[in-house]
Formats: C-alpha cells, structure tokens, sequence
C-alpha cells in the first residue's frame, strides 16, 4: 500500500512537476496535490458504497429525548437510510421529512418507529418513553491524510483512480484541461462502483426489513 508521500509524488511525476521529499511545509503545486488527493478520496469513498467502508454504530435513548448524535467517526448524512434497527422489535424505522412529527401529533411519546436528520443531528419519532437501543450503520468518515506516511483505506488496486482523479484536479489548477484525465478516473470510478455494490440486504443481514408505516 501506498503511503500519502508516494501517492503524491506519483501525481507531480504525471503532471510533470518536481517530486517531494516531504509533505511538511509543502508549497505550491505540492500542496494542491496533497488537498486534491484529500478530495478525491473523500469523494470515492462516499460514491463507493462498498462493504468495508461500512460501520456499525449503536446508541441508548433516554426517556423524552428525541435528538442523537451520531458515532465520532460518522457524520449525519453517511448514515445509511434502511440500517437503524430499534433492537429489541427488529424494527427498521422509516426515514420521515422533519415536518412528519407536526403531521402526527399523536404519537408524541413511545418506542421509536421513525427518525429524521436535522443539522448533525438523528431525531426519533415518537420521542422515546424510555431506554431502547437503536442500531445503524453509516460510511465511514475518513481522516484527513496529511503527513507522509498516512495511508488511505483504499485497496491497493483502487490506488490508481485516486491518483487519476487527483491528477484531473492538479492538472486544472495548473492550467491544462484535465478532461482527459478526469474522463479516465470517471470511468475507472464506474467500473470499481459496479465491483462493489452492495448486494440486495446485505446491511440488514437479521433484522426484519418492516415498514414503520
């Protein structure tokens, strides 16, 4: 596996630029490729839903709070819609707009059987009476790479479209098109989100698929 030093100078060595010997302090067009890496990373992990990016996470409710917040390394809209499970009724709870509660004042209080997203925020519906545990799962948020020996958590063999796509972006930043080479990441990106699609309740494995109604 490649570290972030490699990848890096990988992408200045195919836009012809001068090679680094460190990202510490790191000037232009160094630092372009280090933030553009960093992009494109961020970008392949969220549009490749692939079972190894996916974590599970759970949380305890208390009786008359609605709002939760989500793992450390997760971020309210990673969390994958059809995977918050209430544990004790293998219920999925259905994903509402945040005007539903308003709609249907009387389910005020109870076991959850809905939940929304507001700010960075997951809210259930109806407000939990009492302590229930609720399971989801969500894409994992990636920590920035920045020093030399960061690693991504890519395959090896995804290593090249994340220095294609990156070198789309440092190739427009200095100048050129990178229409080409932004042509080639797309397609490589295409050909990896078919490799890895999940399959059909793959995330739900034991739970019943419900309908919270």
């Amino acid at each position: 596996m490649s570290n972030l030093l490699q990848l890096v100078n990988e992408v200045l060595r195919r836009t012809g630029q001068v090679e680094a010997s460190t990202l510490t302090d790191a000037q232009t067009p160094v630092a372009q490729a280090r933030d553009f890496l960093n992009e494109t990373y961020v970008e392949m992990l969220q549009r490749l839903h692939s079972q190894r990016f996916i974590r599970q996470g759970s949380l305890n409710t208390a009786n008359g709070t609605a709002s939760y917040a989500l793992a450390a390394d997760a971020e309210i809209n990673s969390l994958l819609t059809d995977s918050v499970v209430e544990s004790a009724s293998k219920l999925v709870l259905q994903e509402v707009d945040y005007s539903y509660p308003a709609s249907h004042p009387g389910m005020a209080n109870g076991r959850p059987t809905c939940f929304y997203r507001s700010g960075d925020q997951l809210y259930l519906y109806p407000t939990p009476d009492a302590v229930y545990t609720i399971q989801y799962q969500y894409l994992v948020k990636p920590a920035a790479l920045a020093s030399d020996g960061d690693t991504t958590e890519l395959p090896v063999e995804w290593e090249k479209i994340l220095v294609l796509g990156t070198q789309a972006r440092l190739e427009n930043f200095l100048g050129e098109s990178g229409e080409d080479t932004y042509a080639l990441y797309r397609d490589g990106l295409s050909q990896l989100k078919s490799r890895a699609r999940l399959k059909p309740r793959s995330r739900m494995k034991g739970f019943y698929r419900g309908n919270a109604g």
